[in-house]
Protein backbone atom coordinates (compact mmCIF):
# COMPACT_ATOMS: atom_id res chain seq x y z
CA UNK A 1 0.00 0.00 0.00
CA UNK A 2 1.32 3.57 -0.41
CA UNK A 3 2.55 4.85 2.91
CA UNK A 4 3.22 8.55 2.14
CA UNK A 5 3.32 10.75 -0.43
CA UNK A 6 5.81 13.28 -0.93
CA UNK A 7 4.77 16.38 -3.41
CA UNK A 8 7.33 20.00 -4.11
CA UNK A 9 6.22 22.40 -6.58
CA UNK A 10 3.73 20.03 -8.31
CA UNK A 11 0.95 22.26 -10.39
CA UNK A 12 -0.66 24.76 -6.89
CA UNK A 13 1.49 22.62 -4.26
CA UNK A 14 4.25 24.54 -3.23
CA UNK A 15 5.73 21.55 -0.38
CA UNK A 16 3.36 18.97 0.89
CA UNK A 17 3.68 15.85 3.12
CA UNK A 18 1.06 13.04 3.28
CA UNK A 19 0.63 9.70 5.28
CA UNK A 20 -1.99 6.91 3.99
CA UNK A 21 -3.06 4.40 6.31
CA UNK A 22 -5.21 1.01 5.47
CA UNK A 23 -8.74 1.52 4.58
CA UNK A 24 -10.64 4.01 2.89
CA UNK A 25 -9.67 7.38 2.53
CA UNK A 26 -11.53 10.31 1.09
CA UNK A 27 -10.33 13.35 -0.56
CA UNK A 28 -12.88 16.00 -0.22
CA UNK A 29 -13.08 20.16 -0.94
CA UNK A 30 -14.59 22.40 -3.40
CA UNK A 31 -14.35 21.99 -7.19
CA UNK A 32 -10.93 22.87 -8.16
CA UNK A 33 -9.67 23.24 -4.91
CA UNK A 34 -7.03 21.11 -5.88
CA UNK A 35 -8.25 17.30 -5.22
CA UNK A 36 -7.49 15.69 -8.70
CA UNK A 37 -3.79 17.30 -8.78
CA UNK A 38 -2.83 14.94 -6.11
CA UNK A 39 -4.56 11.67 -8.21
CA UNK A 40 -2.28 13.12 -10.52
CA UNK A 41 0.48 13.29 -8.96
CA UNK A 42 0.26 9.75 -7.77
CA UNK A 43 0.02 8.52 -11.54
CA UNK A 44 2.80 10.20 -12.27
CA UNK A 45 4.77 8.55 -10.10
CA UNK A 46 4.05 5.52 -10.69
CA UNK A 47 4.73 6.27 -14.78
CA UNK A 48 2.52 8.17 -16.16
CA UNK A 49 3.59 10.64 -19.29
CA UNK A 50 4.90 13.96 -17.44
CA UNK A 51 4.37 17.26 -18.36
CA UNK A 52 6.30 20.69 -17.71
CA UNK A 53 3.44 22.61 -17.24
CA UNK A 54 2.69 21.07 -14.12
CA UNK A 55 5.68 22.33 -12.34
CA UNK A 56 4.78 25.10 -9.98
CA UNK A 57 4.53 28.48 -11.06
CA UNK A 58 8.35 30.27 -10.38
CA UNK A 59 9.75 27.16 -9.77
CA UNK A 60 12.70 24.87 -12.00
CA UNK A 61 11.74 21.64 -11.36
CA UNK A 62 8.91 20.04 -9.86
CA UNK A 63 9.31 16.59 -7.06
CA UNK A 64 7.39 13.38 -6.30
CA UNK A 65 8.21 10.69 -3.98
CA UNK A 66 6.55 7.70 -2.69
CA UNK A 67 6.92 4.85 0.04
CA UNK A 68 5.07 1.82 -1.17
CA UNK A 69 4.69 -1.48 1.64
CA UNK A 70 5.64 -3.99 -0.93
CA UNK A 71 5.51 -7.13 1.54
CA UNK A 72 2.56 -9.28 0.62
CA UNK A 73 3.24 -7.98 -3.16
CA UNK A 74 5.61 -11.09 -4.32
CA UNK A 75 5.54 -10.95 -8.17
CA UNK A 76 6.82 -7.29 -7.74
CA UNK A 77 9.72 -7.89 -5.60
CA UNK A 78 10.57 -10.93 -8.31
CA UNK A 79 10.31 -8.29 -11.06
CA UNK A 80 12.75 -5.94 -8.90
CA UNK A 81 15.31 -7.97 -9.09
CA UNK A 82 15.73 -9.25 -12.71
CA UNK A 83 15.30 -5.15 -13.25
CA UNK A 84 18.65 -4.87 -10.71
CA UNK A 85 16.61 -2.85 -7.99
CA UNK A 86 17.94 -4.12 -4.62
CA UNK A 87 15.37 -4.30 -2.16
CA UNK A 88 14.35 -4.86 1.89
CA UNK A 89 11.24 -6.94 0.86
CA UNK A 90 9.30 -5.14 2.74
CA UNK A 91 9.83 -1.17 1.07
CA UNK A 92 9.82 0.86 -1.98
CA UNK A 93 10.90 4.00 -2.27
CA UNK A 94 9.76 5.45 -5.83
CA UNK A 95 10.76 9.16 -6.96
CA UNK A 96 10.39 11.59 -9.84
CA UNK A 97 11.66 14.55 -10.92
CA UNK A 98 10.24 16.92 -13.81
CA UNK A 99 12.37 20.02 -15.47
CA UNK A 100 11.38 22.20 -17.13
CA UNK A 101 14.40 21.95 -19.56
CA UNK A 102 12.31 18.63 -20.64
CA UNK A 103 15.00 16.42 -18.73
CA UNK A 104 12.57 13.81 -16.40
CA UNK A 105 14.88 11.54 -14.05
CA UNK A 106 13.35 8.49 -11.87
CA UNK A 107 14.56 6.53 -8.71
CA UNK A 108 13.55 3.17 -7.47
CA UNK A 109 14.76 2.54 -4.18
CA UNK A 110 17.62 5.21 -5.11
CA UNK A 111 18.77 4.16 -8.55
CA UNK A 112 18.16 5.88 -11.65
CA UNK A 113 15.45 4.05 -14.10
CA UNK A 114 13.64 4.59 -17.01
CA UNK A 115 10.17 5.82 -17.08
CA UNK A 116 9.25 2.72 -18.30
CA UNK A 117 10.40 0.75 -15.82
CA UNK A 118 8.92 2.86 -13.40
CA UNK A 119 5.43 2.22 -15.29
CA UNK A 120 5.87 -1.68 -15.32
CA UNK A 121 6.57 -1.27 -11.30
CA UNK A 122 3.16 1.14 -10.59
CA UNK A 123 1.49 -1.17 -12.51
CA UNK A 124 1.92 -3.71 -9.46
CA UNK A 125 1.19 -0.85 -6.73
CA UNK A 126 -1.40 1.44 -7.75
CA UNK A 127 -4.57 1.35 -10.16
CA UNK A 128 -6.14 4.62 -10.97
CA UNK A 129 -9.85 4.69 -11.70
CA UNK A 130 -10.92 8.16 -13.47
CA UNK A 131 -13.74 9.47 -15.02
CA UNK A 132 -11.89 7.40 -18.56
CA UNK A 133 -12.02 4.16 -16.62
CA UNK A 134 -15.23 4.88 -15.31
CA UNK A 135 -16.76 5.04 -18.55
CA UNK A 136 -14.77 1.28 -19.75
CA UNK A 137 -17.78 -0.23 -18.46
CA UNK A 138 -19.10 1.04 -21.60
CA UNK A 139 -17.16 -0.08 -23.67
CA UNK A 140 -17.32 -3.54 -25.17
CA UNK A 141 -13.91 -3.38 -25.93
CA UNK A 142 -12.88 -3.87 -22.09
CA UNK A 143 -15.77 -6.17 -21.43
CA UNK A 144 -13.91 -9.41 -22.58
CA UNK A 145 -10.76 -8.24 -20.18
CA UNK A 146 -12.97 -7.60 -17.40
CA UNK A 147 -14.35 -11.11 -17.90
CA UNK A 148 -11.29 -13.16 -18.32
CA UNK A 149 -9.60 -11.29 -15.48
CA UNK A 150 -12.58 -12.68 -13.16
CA UNK A 151 -12.27 -16.07 -14.89
CA UNK A 152 -8.92 -16.62 -12.92
CA UNK A 153 -5.57 -18.09 -13.47
CA UNK A 154 -6.82 -20.73 -15.43
CA UNK A 155 -9.12 -19.09 -18.13
CA UNK A 156 -5.96 -16.62 -18.66
CA UNK A 157 -3.63 -19.56 -18.87
CA UNK A 158 -5.56 -20.90 -21.73
CA UNK A 159 -5.73 -17.72 -23.60
CA UNK A 160 -1.74 -17.41 -23.68
CA UNK A 161 -2.16 -20.80 -25.52
CA UNK A 162 -4.83 -19.54 -27.98
CA UNK A 163 -2.39 -16.00 -28.51
CA UNK A 164 0.57 -18.14 -29.33
CA UNK A 165 -1.39 -20.73 -31.34
CA UNK A 166 -2.61 -17.55 -33.40
CA UNK A 167 0.65 -16.31 -33.70
CA UNK A 168 1.95 -19.31 -35.04
CA UNK A 169 -1.06 -19.65 -37.44
CA UNK A 170 -0.15 -15.85 -38.53
CA UNK A 171 3.55 -16.34 -39.22
CA UNK A 172 3.02 -19.69 -41.26
CA UNK A 173 0.17 -17.87 -43.58
CA UNK A 174 2.71 -15.31 -43.86
CA UNK A 175 5.52 -17.91 -44.94
CA UNK A 176 2.86 -19.54 -47.05
CA UNK A 177 2.47 -16.33 -48.84
CA UNK A 178 6.02 -15.55 -49.29
CA UNK A 179 6.23 -19.26 -50.70
CA UNK A 180 3.69 -18.84 -53.30
CA UNK A 181 4.74 -15.08 -55.10
CA UNK A 182 4.38 -14.55 -58.66
CA UNK A 183 5.54 -17.25 -60.69
CA UNK A 184 7.47 -15.45 -62.99
CA UNK A 185 8.55 -13.20 -60.35
CA UNK A 186 10.19 -16.59 -58.71
CA UNK A 187 11.03 -17.78 -62.13
CA UNK A 188 13.43 -14.50 -62.67
CA UNK A 189 14.68 -14.77 -59.67
CA UNK A 190 15.56 -18.11 -59.82
CA UNK A 191 17.16 -17.35 -63.24
CA UNK A 192 19.36 -14.74 -61.76
CA UNK A 193 20.75 -17.06 -58.80
CA UNK A 194 21.83 -19.40 -61.24
CA UNK A 195 23.54 -17.19 -63.60
CA UNK A 196 25.23 -15.94 -60.78
CA UNK A 197 26.43 -19.01 -59.49
CA UNK A 198 27.57 -20.15 -62.77
CA UNK A 199 29.71 -17.26 -62.93
CA UNK A 200 31.50 -17.27 -59.84
CA UNK A 201 31.78 -21.19 -60.02
CA UNK A 202 33.25 -20.53 -63.78
CA UNK A 203 35.70 -18.67 -61.99
CA UNK A 204 37.57 -21.58 -59.79
CA UNK A 205 38.43 -19.38 -57.24
CA UNK A 206 40.80 -19.49 -54.57
CA UNK A 207 40.64 -17.99 -50.52
CA UNK A 208 43.25 -15.40 -51.05
CA UNK A 209 44.93 -16.14 -54.26
CA UNK A 210 44.47 -12.14 -55.63
CA UNK A 211 47.29 -11.54 -53.34
CA UNK A 212 49.50 -14.26 -54.34
CA UNK A 213 48.59 -12.80 -58.13
CA UNK A 214 49.62 -9.37 -57.46
CA UNK A 215 52.59 -10.09 -55.89
CA UNK A 216 53.74 -12.48 -59.30
CA UNK A 217 52.75 -9.54 -61.36
CA UNK A 218 55.16 -7.09 -59.70
CA UNK A 219 58.04 -9.88 -60.25
CA UNK A 220 56.71 -10.36 -63.97
CA UNK A 221 56.46 -6.73 -64.93
CA UNK A 222 59.90 -5.70 -63.62
CA UNK A 223 62.14 -8.96 -64.02
CA UNK A 224 64.68 -7.08 -65.99
CA UNK A 225 65.81 -4.52 -63.00
CA UNK A 226 65.59 -7.87 -60.91
CA UNK A 227 68.24 -9.23 -62.84
CA UNK A 228 70.60 -6.64 -63.01
CA UNK A 229 70.32 -5.96 -59.03
CA UNK A 230 71.14 -9.34 -58.73
CA UNK A 231 73.70 -9.68 -61.45
CA UNK A 232 75.28 -6.40 -59.56
CA UNK A 233 75.23 -7.89 -56.38
CA UNK A 234 76.17 -11.23 -56.98
CA UNK A 235 79.65 -9.40 -59.42
CA UNK A 236 80.58 -7.86 -55.84
CA UNK A 237 80.17 -10.54 -54.14
CA UNK A 238 82.14 -13.19 -56.20
CA UNK A 239 83.94 -11.01 -58.81
CA UNK A 240 84.20 -11.48 -62.48
CA UNK A 241 86.18 -14.70 -62.04
CA UNK A 242 89.81 -13.41 -61.65
CA UNK A 243 89.24 -13.30 -57.98
CA UNK A 244 90.22 -9.32 -58.22
CA UNK A 245 88.22 -6.91 -56.43
CA UNK A 246 85.40 -9.02 -55.23
CA UNK A 247 84.32 -8.57 -51.41
CA UNK A 248 84.74 -13.32 -51.28
CA UNK A 249 88.47 -12.36 -52.25
CA UNK A 250 89.55 -9.33 -49.96
CA UNK A 251 87.12 -11.02 -46.77
CA UNK A 252 89.98 -14.30 -47.74
CA UNK A 253 92.57 -11.82 -46.94
CA UNK A 254 91.47 -10.39 -44.29
CA UNK A 255 90.98 -14.15 -42.59
CA UNK A 256 94.41 -15.07 -43.57
CA UNK A 257 96.32 -11.79 -41.72
CA UNK A 258 93.68 -12.56 -38.35
CA UNK A 259 94.79 -15.88 -38.41
CA UNK A 260 98.54 -14.79 -38.65
CA UNK A 261 97.80 -12.94 -35.45
CA UNK A 262 96.00 -15.68 -33.76
CA UNK A 263 99.00 -17.71 -33.63
CA UNK A 264 100.56 -15.19 -31.42
CA UNK A 265 97.31 -13.68 -29.65
CA UNK A 266 94.51 -15.95 -29.09
CA UNK A 267 92.49 -13.34 -28.15
CA UNK A 268 92.26 -12.91 -32.02
CA UNK A 269 90.65 -16.54 -32.09
CA UNK A 270 86.91 -15.13 -31.46
CA UNK A 271 86.97 -12.80 -34.16
CA UNK A 272 88.62 -15.06 -36.63
CA UNK A 273 85.62 -17.54 -35.83
CA UNK A 274 83.26 -14.44 -36.90
CA UNK A 275 85.08 -13.61 -39.70
CA UNK A 276 85.16 -16.79 -40.80
CA UNK A 277 81.35 -17.52 -39.98
CA UNK A 278 80.68 -14.23 -42.25
CA UNK A 279 82.99 -15.38 -45.05
CA UNK A 280 80.24 -18.64 -45.20
CA UNK A 281 77.43 -16.92 -45.24
CA UNK A 282 78.65 -14.15 -48.16
CA UNK A 283 79.71 -17.50 -50.04
CA UNK A 284 75.87 -18.91 -49.36
CA UNK A 285 74.26 -15.67 -50.32
CA UNK A 286 76.84 -15.46 -53.71
CA UNK A 287 75.36 -18.69 -54.69
CA UNK A 288 71.42 -17.97 -54.34
CA UNK A 289 71.92 -15.26 -55.66
CA UNK A 290 72.84 -17.08 -58.67
CA UNK A 291 70.12 -19.44 -58.66
CA UNK A 292 67.92 -16.55 -58.43
CA UNK A 293 69.34 -14.57 -61.25
CA UNK A 294 69.60 -17.51 -63.52
CA UNK A 295 65.71 -18.38 -62.52
CA UNK A 296 64.19 -15.11 -63.57
CA UNK A 297 63.02 -15.09 -66.85
CA UNK A 298 60.68 -12.83 -69.01
CA UNK A 299 57.98 -14.75 -69.54
CA UNK A 300 55.31 -12.17 -71.56
CA UNK A 301 52.35 -14.67 -71.51
CA UNK A 302 52.75 -15.32 -68.29
CA UNK A 303 52.12 -11.52 -67.50
CA UNK A 304 49.12 -11.46 -69.34
CA UNK A 305 47.60 -14.71 -68.01
CA UNK A 306 48.52 -13.22 -64.36
CA UNK A 307 46.13 -10.33 -65.18
CA UNK A 308 44.04 -11.81 -66.81
CA UNK A 309 43.30 -13.39 -63.58
CA UNK A 310 43.43 -10.58 -61.87
CA UNK A 311 41.10 -8.58 -63.77
CA UNK A 312 38.46 -11.34 -63.56
CA UNK A 313 38.69 -11.15 -59.98
CA UNK A 314 38.25 -7.19 -59.83
CA UNK A 315 35.06 -7.65 -62.32
CA UNK A 316 33.82 -10.06 -59.63
CA UNK A 317 34.51 -8.09 -56.57
CA UNK A 318 32.53 -5.58 -58.05
CA UNK A 319 29.32 -7.52 -58.22
CA UNK A 320 30.21 -9.63 -55.49
CA UNK A 321 32.23 -8.10 -52.70
CA UNK A 322 35.45 -7.21 -51.81
CA UNK A 323 38.30 -10.30 -52.21
CA UNK A 324 37.83 -13.79 -52.96
CA UNK A 325 36.81 -14.70 -49.78
CA UNK A 326 33.79 -12.11 -49.83
CA UNK A 327 33.12 -13.30 -53.73
CA UNK A 328 32.96 -17.15 -52.34
CA UNK A 329 30.69 -16.05 -49.45
CA UNK A 330 28.24 -14.42 -51.62
CA UNK A 331 28.31 -17.32 -53.79
CA UNK A 332 27.31 -19.72 -50.63
CA UNK A 333 24.61 -17.55 -49.92
CA UNK A 334 23.34 -17.05 -53.74
CA UNK A 335 23.32 -21.35 -53.37
CA UNK A 336 21.12 -21.25 -50.44
CA UNK A 337 18.66 -18.64 -51.82
CA UNK A 338 18.50 -20.60 -55.07
CA UNK A 339 17.64 -24.20 -53.04
CA UNK A 340 14.93 -22.52 -51.10
CA UNK A 341 13.46 -21.50 -54.32
CA UNK A 342 13.96 -24.35 -56.16
CA UNK A 343 12.63 -26.34 -52.89
CA UNK A 344 9.63 -23.79 -52.48
CA UNK A 345 6.70 -25.99 -53.95
CA UNK A 346 7.90 -28.36 -51.30
CA UNK A 347 8.27 -26.37 -48.51
CA UNK A 348 5.09 -24.88 -49.18
CA UNK A 349 3.15 -27.75 -49.37
CA UNK A 350 4.96 -28.81 -46.03
CA UNK A 351 3.75 -24.96 -44.41
CA UNK A 352 0.53 -25.66 -46.27
CA UNK A 353 0.31 -28.90 -43.76
CA UNK A 354 1.73 -26.85 -40.69
CA UNK A 355 -0.78 -24.29 -41.21
CA UNK A 356 -4.01 -26.92 -41.84
CA UNK A 357 -3.06 -28.55 -38.21
CA UNK A 358 -1.87 -25.18 -36.52
CA UNK A 359 -5.65 -23.97 -37.60
CA UNK A 360 -7.09 -26.59 -36.13
CA UNK A 361 -5.44 -26.73 -33.13
CA UNK A 362 -6.54 -22.84 -32.46
CA UNK A 363 -10.05 -23.81 -33.12
CA UNK A 364 -9.80 -26.14 -30.23
CA UNK A 365 -8.54 -23.64 -28.23
CA UNK A 366 -10.61 -21.59 -28.81
CA UNK A 367 -13.71 -23.76 -28.41
CA UNK A 368 -12.07 -24.40 -24.69
CA UNK A 369 -11.42 -20.86 -23.94
CA UNK A 370 -15.11 -19.72 -24.90
CA UNK A 371 -16.52 -22.71 -22.84
CA UNK A 372 -13.94 -21.65 -19.89
CA UNK A 373 -15.42 -17.66 -20.63
CA UNK A 374 -19.05 -19.11 -20.11
CA UNK A 375 -18.75 -20.54 -17.08
CA UNK A 376 -17.18 -17.65 -16.16
CA UNK A 377 -19.71 -15.60 -17.61
CA UNK A 378 -22.42 -17.01 -15.43
CA UNK A 379 -20.17 -16.46 -12.28
CA UNK A 380 -19.55 -13.07 -12.85
CA UNK A 381 -22.97 -12.34 -13.82
CA UNK A 382 -24.21 -13.94 -10.30
CA UNK A 383 -21.51 -11.66 -8.55
CA UNK A 384 -23.08 -9.19 -10.03
CA UNK A 385 -26.90 -9.44 -8.88
CA UNK A 386 -25.24 -10.17 -5.56
CA UNK A 387 -23.75 -6.82 -5.47
CA UNK A 388 -26.12 -4.79 -7.51
CA UNK A 389 -28.82 -4.22 -4.38
CA UNK A 390 -26.14 -2.79 -1.80
CA UNK A 391 -25.88 -0.40 -4.72
CA UNK A 392 -29.48 0.19 -4.98
CA UNK A 393 -29.68 -1.39 -8.24
CA UNK A 394 -32.04 -4.49 -6.44
CA UNK A 395 -34.54 -4.21 -9.61
CA UNK A 396 -31.72 -4.33 -11.90
CA UNK A 397 -30.86 -7.44 -14.50
CA UNK A 398 -26.92 -8.32 -15.64
CA UNK A 399 -25.67 -10.61 -18.39
CA UNK A 400 -22.43 -11.18 -20.05
CA UNK A 401 -23.03 -12.13 -23.51
CA UNK A 402 -20.37 -14.13 -25.35
CA UNK A 403 -21.27 -14.64 -28.82
CA UNK A 404 -19.10 -15.34 -31.96
CA UNK A 405 -18.88 -13.96 -35.11
CA UNK A 406 -19.24 -16.88 -38.23
CA UNK A 407 -16.80 -16.35 -40.78
CA UNK A 408 -16.29 -18.52 -44.32
CA UNK A 409 -12.40 -17.46 -43.89
CA UNK A 410 -12.33 -18.26 -40.20
CA UNK A 411 -11.22 -21.62 -38.11
CA UNK A 412 -13.37 -24.36 -37.67
CA UNK A 413 -15.14 -23.90 -34.06
CA UNK A 414 -15.99 -25.25 -31.66
CA UNK A 415 -13.67 -27.90 -32.35
CA UNK A 416 -11.79 -29.45 -36.05
CA UNK A 417 -14.67 -31.87 -36.60
CA UNK A 418 -17.27 -29.07 -36.35
CA UNK A 419 -18.63 -27.60 -39.45
CA UNK A 420 -18.91 -24.20 -38.43
CA UNK A 421 -16.38 -21.34 -38.53
CA UNK A 422 -15.80 -17.84 -37.11
CA UNK A 423 -13.80 -14.86 -36.99
CA UNK A 424 -10.60 -15.09 -34.45
CA UNK A 425 -8.04 -12.99 -33.06
CA UNK A 426 -4.97 -13.44 -30.86
CA UNK A 427 -7.82 -13.15 -27.47
CA UNK A 428 -9.99 -15.93 -29.14
CA UNK A 429 -12.87 -16.74 -31.10
CA UNK A 430 -15.45 -14.60 -28.82
CA UNK A 431 -16.90 -11.31 -28.45
CA UNK A 432 -18.11 -10.18 -25.18
CA UNK A 433 -20.81 -7.67 -24.30
CA UNK A 434 -22.39 -6.59 -21.32
CA UNK A 435 -26.32 -6.60 -21.32
CA UNK A 436 -28.36 -4.26 -18.79
CA UNK A 437 -31.91 -3.44 -17.42
CA UNK A 438 -32.01 -1.08 -14.42
CA UNK A 439 -36.35 -1.44 -14.24
CA UNK A 440 -38.74 -4.44 -14.37
CA UNK A 441 -40.30 -4.81 -17.88
CA UNK A 442 -37.69 -3.40 -19.98
CA UNK A 443 -35.68 -6.06 -22.04
CA UNK A 444 -32.05 -6.27 -21.94
CA UNK A 445 -29.92 -4.08 -23.92
CA UNK A 446 -26.36 -2.87 -24.22
CA UNK A 447 -25.01 -1.63 -21.36
CA UNK A 448 -23.79 1.64 -23.32
CA UNK A 449 -26.91 2.26 -24.66
CA UNK A 450 -29.29 2.10 -21.70
CA UNK A 451 -26.92 2.72 -18.30
CA UNK A 452 -27.13 6.23 -16.56
CA UNK A 453 -23.63 7.85 -15.54
CA UNK A 454 -24.52 7.01 -12.18
CA UNK A 455 -25.33 3.64 -13.30
CA UNK A 456 -22.46 3.03 -14.98
CA UNK A 457 -20.49 4.09 -12.19
CA UNK A 458 -22.34 1.65 -9.93
CA UNK A 459 -21.41 -1.22 -11.98
CA UNK A 460 -17.73 -0.26 -12.11
CA UNK A 461 -17.44 -0.19 -8.59
CA UNK A 462 -19.19 -3.66 -8.09
CA UNK A 463 -17.04 -5.43 -10.84
CA UNK A 464 -14.07 -3.64 -9.34
CA UNK A 465 -15.47 -5.36 -5.48
CA UNK A 466 -15.35 -8.55 -7.73
CA UNK A 467 -12.30 -8.49 -9.01
CA UNK A 468 -10.58 -7.13 -6.29
CA UNK A 469 -10.04 -10.42 -4.94
CA UNK A 470 -8.17 -12.03 -7.51
CA UNK A 471 -6.11 -8.61 -8.39
CA UNK A 472 -2.90 -8.20 -6.89
CA UNK A 473 -2.56 -4.36 -7.18
CA UNK A 474 -2.81 -3.41 -3.24
CA UNK A 475 -3.81 0.55 -3.97
CA UNK A 476 -7.43 1.50 -5.78
CA UNK A 477 -8.10 5.07 -6.85
CA UNK A 478 -11.36 6.30 -7.38
CA UNK A 479 -11.70 9.82 -8.83
CA UNK A 480 -15.51 10.82 -8.39
CA UNK A 481 -17.12 6.57 -8.41
CA UNK A 482 -20.11 9.19 -7.35
CA UNK A 483 -21.05 10.95 -10.24
CA UNK A 484 -24.44 10.91 -11.20
CA UNK A 485 -25.77 9.69 -7.99
CA UNK A 486 -27.17 10.83 -4.56
CA UNK A 487 -29.35 10.28 -1.19
CA UNK A 488 -29.37 6.56 -0.47
CA UNK A 489 -27.27 5.57 -3.54
CA UNK A 490 -24.77 7.90 -1.81
CA UNK A 491 -25.06 5.53 1.29
CA UNK A 492 -24.62 2.19 -0.80
CA UNK A 493 -21.42 3.39 -2.59
CA UNK A 494 -20.10 4.86 0.65
CA UNK A 495 -20.65 1.04 2.30
CA UNK A 496 -19.69 -0.68 -0.84
CA UNK A 497 -16.11 1.18 -1.04
CA UNK A 498 -15.48 1.29 2.68
CA UNK A 499 -16.29 -2.98 2.06
CA UNK A 500 -14.16 -2.57 -0.90
CA UNK A 501 -11.38 -1.06 1.54
CA UNK A 502 -11.03 -4.32 3.81
CA UNK A 503 -8.97 -5.78 0.98
CA UNK A 504 -7.23 -3.33 -0.11
CA UNK A 505 -6.30 0.31 0.37
CA UNK A 506 -8.37 2.72 -1.36
CA UNK A 507 -8.24 6.46 -2.14
CA UNK A 508 -11.42 8.08 -3.23
CA UNK A 509 -12.00 11.78 -4.22
CA UNK A 510 -15.69 12.35 -3.52
CA UNK A 511 -18.40 14.91 -3.38
CA UNK A 512 -20.77 13.08 -1.80
CA UNK A 513 -21.38 13.78 2.66
CA UNK A 514 -22.62 9.81 2.28
CA UNK A 515 -19.35 8.68 0.78
CA UNK A 516 -17.18 11.03 3.00
CA UNK A 517 -18.95 9.82 6.46
CA UNK A 518 -17.95 5.63 5.53
CA UNK A 519 -14.01 6.44 5.68
CA UNK A 520 -11.44 5.59 7.90
CA UNK A 521 -9.43 8.27 7.10
CA UNK A 522 -10.79 12.21 6.07
CA UNK A 523 -8.46 14.71 3.73
CA UNK A 524 -10.23 17.84 3.43
CA UNK A 525 -8.19 20.33 0.17
CA UNK A 526 -8.46 23.70 -0.66
CA UNK A 527 -6.54 26.56 -1.70
CA UNK A 528 -5.26 29.68 0.45
CA UNK A 529 -3.51 32.89 -1.14
CA UNK A 530 -0.39 33.72 0.90
CA UNK A 531 1.82 36.60 -0.41
CA UNK A 532 0.08 36.71 -4.14
CA UNK A 533 0.73 33.27 -4.52
CA UNK A 534 -2.21 30.80 -4.38
CA UNK A 535 -1.37 27.40 -2.91
CA UNK A 536 -3.20 23.99 -2.34
CA UNK A 537 -3.49 22.52 1.38
CA UNK A 538 -4.09 19.41 2.27
CA UNK A 539 -5.74 18.83 6.51
CA UNK A 540 -6.04 16.27 7.67
CA UNK A 541 -9.38 15.52 9.52
CA UNK A 542 -10.73 14.26 12.96
CA UNK A 543 -13.40 14.89 15.09
CA UNK A 544 -15.40 18.24 15.00
CA UNK A 545 -13.36 19.05 11.85
CA UNK A 546 -14.62 16.11 9.95
CA UNK A 547 -18.18 16.57 11.41
CA UNK A 548 -17.68 20.16 10.32
CA UNK A 549 -16.68 19.21 6.20
CA UNK A 550 -19.52 16.46 6.06
CA UNK A 551 -21.82 19.21 7.07
CA UNK A 552 -20.68 21.56 4.57
CA UNK A 553 -20.75 18.80 1.74
CA UNK A 554 -24.28 18.17 2.78
CA UNK A 555 -25.51 21.79 3.15
CA UNK A 556 -22.60 23.97 2.15
CA UNK A 557 -22.40 25.80 5.21
CA UNK A 558 -20.43 23.62 8.02
CA UNK A 559 -21.75 25.75 10.82
CA UNK A 560 -25.69 24.70 10.32
CA UNK A 561 -26.55 22.24 13.23
CA UNK A 562 -28.76 20.51 11.36
CA UNK A 563 -25.90 19.28 8.75
CA UNK A 564 -23.95 18.85 11.91
CA UNK A 565 -26.01 16.55 13.35
CA UNK A 566 -26.56 14.94 9.94
CA UNK A 567 -22.88 14.58 9.70
CA UNK A 568 -22.53 13.30 13.32
CA UNK A 569 -25.22 10.47 12.43
CA UNK A 570 -23.24 9.60 8.59
CA UNK A 571 -19.90 9.23 11.16
CA UNK A 572 -21.85 7.17 13.34
CA UNK A 573 -23.25 4.86 10.42
CA UNK A 574 -20.17 4.24 9.77
CA UNK A 575 -18.89 3.19 13.02
CA UNK A 576 -21.54 0.52 13.46
CA UNK A 577 -21.11 -1.04 9.93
Amino acid sequence: MLRLLQIKNYALIESLELEFGRGLTVLTGETGAGKSIILDAIAMLTGSRAYTEAIRTGADSAWLAGIFDIARIHTLKDLLLQMGFDHDGSELVVAREIHRSGRNKCWVNGRLATVSALKEIGAFLVEIQGQEEHHAVLDPQQHLEMLDAAGGEELIALRGKVETTYAKVRSLAQERERLILNEQARLRQVDLLKFQQDEIAAAELIPGEEEELAKEREILRHGEKLREAVASAYGLLQGDGSGTGSVLEGLGKVLSFVQQGQRHDDRLTGIFQMLESANANIQQAAWELRDYAEGLEADPQRLSQVEERLALIQRLERKYGEGTAAILAYAEKVSAELEELLNSEIRASEVEKELEEASLELGDLAGRLSQARQAAAKELEGQVLRELPDLNLGNARFQVKVSQIPSDDGILYPHRESKMRVQVTSRGADQVEFLFSANPGQELRPLAKVASGGEASRLMLALKSILAESEDVPTLVFDEVDTGIGGSTALAVGAKLARLARHRQVLCVTHLAQVAGAADHHLSIYKEVRGGSTRVVVKPLDGEGRVEEIARMLAGDGDSEVSRQHARQLLSQRSTS
